[in-house]
C-alpha cells in the first residue's frame, strides 16, 4: 500500500508518520477524537524513533475508538536526549524535570542504577483524558534480573531502593510507608513469581506504585492473592482464568500497592510465548492465527465488543509501504491481553505493538 509522502519520514514528528499510517491503522481501534487526541499527545515527538517502535493500548469493551500509547528510552537514543532537554527545560519541580534527572543519571553518572534497571517505558494516557490536557506520562522501569545459586533472589536492590528510585523519577516525595507496602508485597512472593515491571503514575489519582509479576504457575494464583493480602474477589480471578487456560498461556499480575496496601483492583495479563516475552516481545513472535481463539473467547464473553474484536484481529499484519524514500516495513502485533478485575466487573484491554522502519532507501 502506498504511502502519500514519505521523502522526510526519517526527519519528522510523529505526527506526521502517524498520519501517512492512517490507512493501516483499524478504524474501530482509534478514529475520531480518539485519533485527534492521540496526535494532540504524542505528534510532537521525534518520528522514526518513536515509529520504529512504540505501543498501543485498547480498550476493547468500550465502544470509543481511542487508545492509550507508550514509548521505549534507552541509552543513546534520541528520544531520551529528547526528554531529557524537555525536562531541563521545565521547571525543577515538575515531573518533566523529574524524569529528566533520572535518565541522566542512568546514562551518564558513575552512581546510576543501570545495575538494576534494564529500560524505562512512557506510558501516555490518551483514551480518557480531557480535550487539550496534558498530564505527565507514566513512568515503568524494566528489572534486570539475575539467576544464580548464591543468590536468595534475583533482585539487584532491594524494594526500597527500587520505590525511592521511581518516586524520584515521577517527582513524588520519598513515602516509607510506601517502600514498606511494597517490600512486603516482594516477601510474599517467596520465589512464587518476579516482578519484572516497576511503574508509577504522576498524572493520576491516588498515588500508587504499579508491580508487573511474571513467572506465576497458574494452579499458585489463588493462593498467591491471599498471601499478598488482595481484598478483591478470588472466585473471580478463578473464573477467568478457567476461561483462558485453553492452550496452556502464561498469566502474569499487576498490582497497584500505595502506602495502606494493595488495591482492590487486579490486572491479570495473559501472555501466548512466555519464553520468548523477555527477549523480545510476545508481539514479535505471535501472529493472527495465535490469537484468534483468545479473541474469540473474550468476545463471546462480552469482554470485547464484535467491532473491537475484527479491528484487533486486523492489526495484526505485516505490510509494505512504498515512497519516494524507499520502501518501509510496517509490522504490527499484539503482546498481551489484560484483564483487568475490579468491583465494575471484568474489563479487556489488548496491548499492541507497531513497527515502522525502513526496508530500502531509494538513496
Amino acid at each position: 500500500m502506498p504511502v502519500s509522502s514519505t521523502e522526510e519520514t526519517s526527519s519528522d514528528a510523529f505526527g506526521a508518520i502517524l498520519t501517512e499510517l492512517r490507512a493501516f491503522i483499524p478504524r474501530a481501534l482509534i478514529d475520531g477524537p480518539g485519533w485527534e487526541r492521540l496526535l494532540e499527545r504524542v505528534g510532537e515527538l521525534p518520528g522514526a524513533e518513536v515509529a520504529s517502535r512504540c505501543g498501543f493500548e485498547f480498550r476493547l469493551d468500550e465502544t470509543a475508538p481511542a487508545a492509550d500509547f507508550a514509548v521505549l528510552l534507552g541509552p543513546d537514543r534520541a528520544l531520551t536526549q529528547y526528554y531529557i532537554r524537555r525536562g531541563e527545560a521545565s521547571t525543577p519541580c515538575s515531573a518533566a524535570a523529574a524524569l529528566a534527572r533520572h535518565l541522566v543519571r542512568h546514562e551518564r553518572s558513575g552512581s546510576s542504577p543501570t545495575d538494576w534497571i534494564s529500560g524505562t517505558m512512557l506510558e501516555y494516557d490518551v483514551a480518557e483524558i480531557q480535550p487539550a490536557s496534558h498530564p505527565p506520562p507514566s513512568v515503568f522501569l524494566k528489572l534486570r534480573l539475575t539467576r544464580r545459586p548464591d543468590r536468595a533472589d534475583p533482585y539487584h536492590c532491594t524494594p526500597r531502593v527500587l520505590t525511592a528510585t521511581l518516586a524520584q523519577a515521577v517527582g513524588w516525595t520519598e513515602d516509607t510507608g510506601e517502600q514498606g507496602a511494597v517490600e512486603r508485597v516482594f516477601h510474599a512472593l517467596q520465589g512464587r513469581g518476579e516482578v519484572v515491571h516497576v511503574g508509577a503514575f504522576p498524572g493520576r489519582t491516588p498515588r500508587a506504585i504499579r508491580l508487573v509479576i511474571q513467572k506465576i504457575e497458574v494452579e499458585e494464583l489463588p493462593s498467591l492473592l491471599e498471601g499478598l493480602g488482595w481484598r478483591g474477589s478470588i472466585r473471580t480471578v478463578a473464573a477467568v482464568l478457567t476461561e483462558l487456560r485453553e492452550g496452556r498461556p502464561h498469566f502474569g499480575l499487576s498490582l497497584d500497592v500505595a502506602a495502606p496496601g494493595l488495591s482492590p483492583r487486579l490486572g491479570l495479563e495473559m501472555y501466548l510465548d512466555a519464553e520468548r516475552d523477555q527477549e523480545c516481545g510476545n508481539w514479535l513472535t505471535t501472529g493472527r492465527n495465535d490469537w484468534r481463539p483468545v479473541v474469540d473467547r473474550l468476545a463471546a464473553h462480552g469482554w470485547c465488543l464484535p467491532e473491537k474484536a475484527q479491528g484487533l484481529l486486523s492489526w495484526c499484519a505485516l505490510d509494505r509501504a512504498y515512497g519516494r524514500q524507499g520502501v518501509f516495513l510496517v509490522y504490527k502485533g499484539i503482546n498481551h491481553v489484560k484483564l483487568t478485575i475490579e468491583d465494575s466487573g471484568v474489563h479487556a484491554k489488548a496491548y499492541a505493538g507497531l513497527c515502522f522502519t525502513p526496508l530500502q532507501s531509494s538513496a
